[in-house]
């Protein structure tokens, strides 16, 4: 199993999904419904945005999206945050009782370095739901932790055409691109996932040093 700068990438990832699971635990949604979510996204109150913005990772749709990726350019860092976090909720859910589940193992197996196995659930979620996107991602993250790059990128592709705001994927993709020294496929990976979401510091970082190898080589 390959162990470089991918797969912390993917590792990273994944705790940042584990965060998505924690937000009901870390303060009462409950009074807020989708609409009233969506409404008190407005407020002038960071306090009650930042409430509105948590209450939509359990109870937004993939039609709220947008407003959830236009929140990733807030001037509050907080908000930012959540609004991300949000996003990744959205994203993760099946909506499905049988899909569900196995996907949910599924990504416990990654976690668990078990990417073959994980390989095996995310199949099933894939048979089950097969425009599901983020199942589609997740098993190229099993992919990558295998060091199957091409059934990677093909995956993560996938993710993308069916999620074209899935700026994860993209930075997956950039990051594959750069252990293969394609840094034109790379650069513009990052960039698409940073036109979604300037709050990717990493990739931001890799970007630049990407452009500026690039503007060298051109030298």
């Amino acid at each position: 199993m390959r162990s470089n700068g991918l797969t912390a990438f993917v590792a990273k990832g994944l705790l940042v999904l584990t965060s998505v699971s924690g937000l009901a635990v870390a303060a009462d949604w409950t009074p807020i419904n989708r609409e009233q979510a969506l409404e008190q996204t407005r407020s002038t109150q960071v306090d009650k945005r930042r409430l509105a913005y948590g209450r939509l990772a359990e109870v937004g749709t993939m039609e709220d999206v947008p407003v959830l990726l236009a929140a990733l350019w807030d001037e509050e860092e907080l908000i930012r945050g959540m609004a991300e976090l949000s996003v990744w909720g959205i994203w993760m859910r099946t909506d499905d009782p049988l899909a569900d589940p196995l996907f949910q193992t599924g990504m416990l197996l990654i976690t668990q370095d078990d990417p073959t196995a994980a390989i095996e659930k995310l199949n099933q979620v894939i048979e089950l739901k097969p425009d599901f996107a983020e199942a589609w991602n997740r098993r190229g993250d099993a992919y990558v932790a295998l060091g199957d790059d091409d059934r990677a990128l093909a995956d993560y592709d996938r993710a993308i055409a069916l999620n074209p705001h899935q700026f994860g994927a993209m930075e997956s993709c950039a990051h594959i691109w750069m252990t293969r020294s394609n840094y034109r496929k790379a650069a513009d990976y990052f960039r698409r996932a940073l036109d979604l979401n300037p709050n990717l510091s990493q990739a931001a970082e890799a970007l630049r040093a990407l452009e500026e190898k690039l503007e060298n080589d051109r030298i």
